[in-house]
């Protein structure tokens, strides 16, 4: 058997040598001309409220993947007043306490006032009914409101001895301490 790899002849190499010739560099094609963008300069607050929009419509795509049930409560809930929330201030006199809650827009047959030992409970309820047939509305913003608190005591008071009077929308309560504490001024040496 013959092997026909074995019976293959190389031709004789020679070297070529190349000239060192310097080669003229041909101009690039120009690129086309681009128009530049105009991008509209934005206030910080601008950027922070697009953050917000983001991130709140990431919530509402997977807020009913996550919590159905918080959904369906929701839509309950639009049924149903909105509940607020009226802002107290609560001052020792030393005798008796005196609480302010900001109750605008109810009148004191919408008021209710429950004292305690040791809380007061304020609620109120007041709507606005509206008559379809006589009003043509652009804005109907008004719903019926209801007020709720439950204010804790720092001490007992008395009950039988609770003063309520509504000015101006604002609630004043005065509540007298069943035992209120003695303080006495000490003199450092």
């Amino acid at each position: 058997m013959v092997n026909f790899l074995s019976e293959k002849k190389e031709a004789p190499k020679t070297e070529k040598k190349e000239l060192a010739v310097p080669k003229k560099k041909t101009p690039a094609a120009p690129l086309p001309h681009k128009k530049p963008t105009t991008i509209a300069k934005k206030a910080p607050s601008d950027l922070m409220q697009d953050f917000d929009d983001v991130f709140e419509r990431f919530r509402q795509d997977f807020r009913g993947l996550l919590l159905p049930s918080a959904i369906a409560m929701e839509n309950i809930m639009d049924i149903v007043p909105e509940t607020r929330t009226p802002t107290v201030d609560l001052e020792d006199r030393g005798k008796d306490y005196l609480l302010k809650a900001e109750m605008p827009g109810f009148k004191k047959e919408d008021i209710e006032v429950k004292a305690y030992d040791d809380a007061v409970e304020i609620s109120a309820m007041a709507g606005w009914k509206y008559d379809k047939k006589k009003q043509n509305y652009v804005c109907k913003e008004r719903a019926c409101e209801s007020f709720y608190r439950m204010v804790a005591m720092p001490e007992q008071i008395k009950v039988d001895e609770v003063q309520a009077d509504l000015k101006d929308g604002v609630l004043e309560l005065i509540l007298a301490k069943k035992a209120p504490k003695q303080s006495k001024k000490v003199n450092l040496k």
